[in-house]
């Protein structure tokens, strides 16, 4: 195996995450329908429309759950590229036929120069020191992109879960010239949205304990790189230990690693460079 399936792991990784990324955003925007339409029906009062909506959106929650199932089979493909792409990288452990006989099709459908050149930014030669350098590198951008995604998560879920709150304050406090059946049916409606909404809270602290792992991991990987060569045994360690922090949390938007990509590059490269020189 040569540089040209170390370049075909990395952008098979690439394209499992964004194919696991686009089940995200599409999993958002049906929450983003229903949620406005729950508002909508605490304002018009139709029996008709009331009992459409509480079908759609109970429709629409199993669109959500077959699409998260999907999501995290291509998350989960795409993370057992990333370790393979990570240890070829590291310590030059080409992939063995069985790990790739393992790999569905599609991941070979894409084309090797759709990355860059050289992906991970390590200068230090193949083996146990580069692998720990280059685990560092993905935690300290994991970290910083999670920190993000979590920030913004828990404001809009905080939003929309307090929205619905009042929602419901107002239809059971305004509703009294309405029947029985539509009391129930729109609390059920608020209700059912109101769970959606916690799914949101959820990947929002799943995105902070993914940035504080990697913190963690980052600063061990940091150990690891001031002794002059760490044992294999510990770069596996924290190569798993990051694994285990990426598997426990929704795909990495990559629309902020886009907006972040140079800021966060210069960071790092300052950050190995204050390290090697302390």
């Amino acid at each position: 195996m040569g540089s040209q399936t170390e370049m075909n792991l990395v952008a098979a990784m690439r394209a499992e995450y964004q194919r696991g990324e686009k089940l995200l955003w599409i999993g958002v925007c049906v929450k983003a329908v229903i949620y406005l339409t729950t508002l909508a029906t605490v304002t018009w009062n139709n029996r008709m429309a009331d009992s459409l909506f509480l079908v759609l959106a109970c429709v629409g929650q199993v669109f959500l759950f077959v699409s998260r199932v999907s999501m995290e089979g291509y998350v989960v493909v795409g993370e057992r590229l990333r370790r393979l792409a990570m240890l070829q990288d590291g310590t030059g452990r080409d992939p063995t036929s069985f790990e790739l006989a393992d790999l569905p099709e599609r991941t070979w459908d894409v084309p090797g120069n759709s990355v860059p050149n050289q992906y991970y930014s390590s200068k230090l030669p193949k083996g146990s020191k580069r692998l720990v350098d280059i685990t560092a590198e993905c935690a300290f951008f994991s970290s910083k992109i999670a920190r993000a995604a979590w920030t913004v998560s828990l404001v809009v879920s905080v939003a929309a879960s307090g929205v619905l709150l009042l929602s419901l304050i107002l239809v059971a406090v305004l509703g009294t010239s309405q029947s029985r059946l539509e009391l129930v049916a729109k609390c059920s409606l608020i209700c059912i949205t109101f769970w959606m909404t916690e799914n949101l809270i959820d990947a929002a602290l799943r995105y902070r304990s993914l940035a504080n792992r990697c913190e963690s991991i980052l600063q061990e990987c940091f150990r690891l790189l001031n002794e002059l060569s760490p044992s294999i045994e510990d770069a596996y360690i924290a190569l798993h230990e990051y694994d285990a922090a990426v598997a426990g949390a929704p795909p990495l938007p990559s629309r902020v690693y886009r907006r972040r990509n140079e800021g966060l590059t210069r960071i790092w490269q300052e950050a190995r460079l204050r390290h090697e020189t302390d």
